[in-house]
């Protein structure tokens, strides 16, 4: 009999927390942010707030909780935010706005590259997700983290954004569909997954309820309606409907992180969490993979009389927790009693049935009074007990009991009492029959695979199907590698004594990592001894997992020196691609997308960066000249500082995570930028070179202050910057020394803003409450401004009247504006769409020129307008502005995107003239139609067209077309009814009703 030895560990709840706790929270949807943030610091104040311990991706994700919540302290569900855009976009078109020049011409700024230069780490944005058609490997499909999807049909040479028209461009999982590549499904936060049936040209929001961020989508090659999901802190689900609906389908999954099918059988499904499970029956059925099979626990509560009816009979089955269960756990009297069950065994026709087993006593010590052993033959039939043992002894071997002959399903079940809890050891368990041979076998004898409850990713090859590989994290770090040869029933684990191969060091010692955020494993189709596996760094085997050498650096240099690739940090995603010859290893990192060309012969150049032409940064803050050209630096996630020259290009001159950052007012050589929590640094020649800058009383960089720590520059006065972490600090020597300029506010300042014709005029907020000064620092006051519980997102002065101030808010107001220098306010919300205000800018032109970005869109009032919002879009996507700058030489406006890079537009001008922008000049044949239409515009640049329903849906969109000789559009599928569309260009946009019968 085959024989190996799991152990079962029976979990205990315990005060003690984890991290995938607050994760958890966050995927309910249902606790303030303000809770979710206490529990995590908790969390972290056991474990530490070093790199690697998972803090900073914590306090990344609390920074846009802040920004994003009510003034309840509630986020809002990406569902929410889907139907506001559509019914603000029908609000619009309803209107009957026909043409319109003044709504911005926002152009994209970039990087959409990048270059090993002072960033030592350096990439475009942030990857989360790749899906490669396989019937034709050009064609790719990425998704960036905060940036949407992306298309290319030539190998990653050029790319297409196709979802900056959506609410949601949050992306963490892709799937083409194997039997038709023009539909695509993304998955994104709290359980939300998109549909496209047209190549990605239009989305619908296809699915929900999944709860948590959809790590991965599975769909069934042999039948595409037949799909699988994971969702981290949702757990594992199916649907049969193409995704329309989704049903859990192991309910033992709290969380969900792989879906992978066997290699040649999709009824053979591997899923993990931190628990891994396999499934033989097309996921109707999923067992935990530990040596057990589908034995199950069986609560007993109340009276020992276990032979009875009733519900004391019967107990609660409950799904079975921990990793394996070989160790049999017994409560004492005063609590349920356990019992371990099989399966259900169809015995019909069998000729003498015995179960024969082993035990092992464990702790005995007079405390397990008694061991029984039941059979019943049906799930709602009795127990009846065929042997009792209450004798101390060491081992009992080789017992054999005899059954009755069943006549179908039969159950066996070991059950045993103690007055304090101990545990026995079950072994070799089988159940044997004169005619059928052994029907029912588990063995616990040899080593244990020790799977713990730590995240698991999963790896499989056609080069065998009947291997399956397992990477477990433990906490952050690496926690284990494992191997089964029988696809996936048992399984071994390989020693690797005190490797982490999810940290920075090319030999795998440090203690560091972020798993399970950083954390993969794929093996090669046509070896299934090639296996990789990503944290920061990547790793490969050539012998089966036994060992693993380094494949990349998350530095040039380092990859350079060790003769290995070079791979932006933070692997998020990593998969084979093709077969034979053809085969290609990708991976999505924080940087960008990576492609190995030849995955067996790793050197400097194993990996070929194809993120180029993907506007994918995620800009926290940017600083920008007053000059034409103009000068900007922006700090963003994960890739650092980076500066736009005034040759148009960009240059990275700092790595880390890039915050707030300025160009010097009088130098434009002059740089400075921050890293996370306030590590300040300085360039005196454009980016070319980096010196540090002194921080306050040591303040800067200790991860008690705020992720983004204010950061300014005197508008008057030459080298005199400011900083505020519990109070605000001056330097008048460029940041070589400092001094306070305002008392302890005895909490982390959220903004600092200082009055651009007035620097003794200074503003600041911490949380919700709004401070001032006239008198340089010396003395600062608190505004009587009450934000009902929301928060201060961004301050604006206005440009000539220092007494004049914006802010942007998170409570339902949104934007309230001062006149008397903070010491009173005014809301101005009128009919801004429900979104979350981000950041504002004044505008001098005179009107009082006001701008909110918002998570999605820009938005233009003045006193001319009256109390009305207008939209400021024209083609900008729907990506958060985290700020808004303007320069007053080029007459433009600035946005820093978290997701889509750097943009601009010229700044809103009512005295345009829309003579030669009108209304005649795009028509619209035959109107009424029926199965096509033709559109056509007079002028010969590019435009952008959507068709949208009389609801706000988005049912057509194209863009860069050329209509002076028209287009036909295929309007077949669309149901009968009236749809506006619009046309955008670098002019305006035009709006006409279109008919449809």
């Amino acid at each position: 009999m085959k024989k190996i030895v799991f152990y079962f560990v029976c979990l205990f709840a315990s005060l003690t927390l984890s991290a995938q706790e607050y994760l958890d929270l966050i995927a309910e949807g249902d606790h303030t942010v303000q809770y979710i943030t206490e529990r995590a610091e908790a969390y972290f104040d056991e474990v530490g707030r070093d790199r690697g311990t998972g803090y900073k991706p914590f306090r990344r994700w609390q920074y846009f909780a802040e920004r994003a919540m009510d003034e309840n302290g509630y986020l809002k569900t990406p569902e929410f935010y889907y139907n506001e855009l559509i019914n603000y976009n029908a609000r619009l078109n309803n209107e009957g706005v026909l043409s319109r020049t003044t709504v911005g011409t926002w152009e994209e700024m970039g990087p959409t590259y990048w270059n090993a230069t002072s960033g030592y780490n350096p990439g475009v944005g942030r990857i989360t997700s790749i899906a490669v058609d396989e019937a034709n490997l050009n064609h790719i499909i990425a998704g960036s983290q905060t940036g949407g999807v992306w298309k290319s049909l030539n190998g990653g040479s050029t790319w297409t954004v196709l979802t900056d028209n959506l609410s949601n461009i949050d992306v963490y999982s892709l799937a083409i569909d194997p039997l038709n590549s023009n539909i695509y499904y993304w998955g994104s936060t709290g359980g939300s997954i998109f549909r496209s049936t047209d190549g990605g040209a239009t989305w619908t929001l296809h699915g929900s309820g999944l709860g948590g961020t959809v790590n991965r989508i599975l769909i069934d090659p042999t039948n595409t309606s037949k799909m699988y999901a994971s969702a981290q802190s949702g757990g594992l689900f199916k649907s049969i409907n193409g995704g329309s609906t989704w049903t859990s389908i192991n309910t033992s999954a709290t969380t969900g992180y792989d879906f992978q099918f066997k290699p040649g059988d999709t009824n053979t499904i591997y899923a993990s969490g931190t628990q891994f499970f396999v499934s033989t029956d097309g996921g109707l059925t999923f067992n935990t993979s530990d040596g057990l099979g589908a034995w199950t626990q069986e609560y007993v509560s109340g009276s020992t009389d276990w032979t009875t009816s009733g519900s004391n009979q019967n107990g609660t089955v409950s799904p079975r927790t921990g990793n394996s269960m070989a160790l049999f756990y017994i409560g004492n009297f005063s609590q349920p009693k356990t019992r371990l069950v099989t399966p259900s065994l169809n015995l019909a026709g069998a000729v003498n049935p015995s179960v024969n087993f082993s035990y092992t006593n464990v702790n005995w010590a007079g405390d397990i009074d008694e061991l029984r052993v039941f059979y019943k033959t049906s799930a709602g039939g009795n127990w009846t007990q065929i042997a009792e043992y209450t004798a101390e002894s060491t081992i009992w071997a080789d017992i054999t009991l005899n059954l009755p002959n069943p006549t179908g399903d039969y159950y066996v079940a070991f059950e045993g009492t103690s007055n304090y809890g101990r545990g026995l050891t079950l072994d070799d368990i089988s159940i044997e029959t004169n005619n059928l041979g052994t029907v029912f076998s588990d063995g616990f004898e040899s080593a244990p695979n020790n799977f713990s409850s730590g995240v698991k990713m999963i790896g499989v090859s056609p080069d065998d199907p009947s291997v399956v590989y397992v990477v477990e994290a433990d906490g952050n770090v690496f926690g284990g590698f494992h191997k089964s040869t029988d696809s996936g029933i048992t399984f071994s684990q390989l020693s690797h004594p005190f490797q982490n191969y999810f940290g920075y060091d090319s030999n795998g010692f440090d203690n560091l990592g972020q798993a399970p955020r950083d954390m993969a494993i794929t093996v090669n189709p046509n070896d299934v001894n090639d296996v990789h596996i990503a944290g920061i760094n990547t790793w490969r085997s050539t012998n089966g997992g036994v060992s693993f050498n380094i494949s990349s650096q998350w530095t040039p240099g380092g990859a350079f020196n060790e003769n290995i690739g070079y791979c932006h940090a933070d692997v998020d995603i990593m998969f084979f691609a093709g077969t034979g010859a053809n085969a290609k290893l990708f991976v999505g990192t924080d940087g960008g997308i990576f492609r190995a060309e030849d995955p067996t012969t790793v050197n400097t150049n194993y990996y070929t960066d194809l993120t180029p032409g993907m506007g994918i940064r995620q800009f926290y803050k940017i600083g920008i000249s007053q000059t034409d050209p103009v000068i900007v630096t922006g700090g963003s996630q994960d890739n650092g500082s980076s500066v736009l020259r005034a040759d148009g290009n960009w240059y990275d001159w700092w790595g880390a995570d890039g915050m707030e950052g300025f160009v010097d007012k009088n130098n434009t050589q002059i740089l400075y930028g921050t890293s996370q929590f306030g590590s300040f640094v300085k360039s005196l020649n454009g980016g070319n070179s980096v010196i540090g800058v002194d921080q306050p009383d040591g303040k800067g960089g200790q991860s008690n202050w705020n992720w983004i720590v204010p950061f300014e520059q005197d508008p008057i006065i030459q080298n005199t910057i400011y900083c505020a972490f519990d109070q605000v600090y001056k330097s008048i020597n460029g940041g070589s020394s400092w001094t306070p300029a305002s008392q302890n506010f005895g909490a982390s300042v959220d903004h600092l803003k200082i009055a651009p014709t007035d620097s003794n005029k200074m503003y600041l907020a911490i949380d919700g409450a709004f401070w001032y000064t006239s008198n340089g620092g010396l003395f600062w006051t608190q505004s009587g401004l009450n934000l009902g519980g929301g928060r201060v997102n961004s301050i604006a002065v206005h440009p000539t009247d220092p007494d004049k101030i914006a802010i942007a808010t998170t409570n339902s107001t949104k934007v309230y504006v001062s006149i008397d220098g903070g010491l009173s306010f005014t809301g101005i919300p009128w009919d801004l769409p429900n979104f979350s205000a981000q950041a504002v800018a004044w505008q001098d032109n005179g009107e009082d020129g006001l701008y909110v970005g918002m998570n999605y869109g820009v938005y233009y009032t003045d006193n001319d307008l009256g109390n009305t919002w207008i939209p400021f879009n024209n083609n900008l996507p729907n990506v958060r502005i985290n700020e808004l700058e303007i320069n007053t030489a080029d007459n433009k406006i600035y946005a820093a995107t978290y997701g889509r890079g750097l943009w601009r537009s010229n700044l809103y001008d009512a005295a345009l003239s829309i003579n030669e922008f009108t209304i005649e000049d795009f028509s619209i044949y035959p109107n009424p139609a029926a199965d096509e239409v033709n559109i056509k515009w007079t002028k010969s640049d590019d435009v952008s067209v959507r068709i949208y329903n009389t609801l706000g849906k988005l049912v057509f969109y194209s863009k860069k077309l050329n209509l002076i000789n028209g287009q036909r559009i295929d309007v077949s599928n669309f149901e009968e009814g009236v749809y506006f569309v619009k046309l955008n260009s670098s002019y305006g946009e035009l709006t006409k009703k279109l008919v449809l019968k």
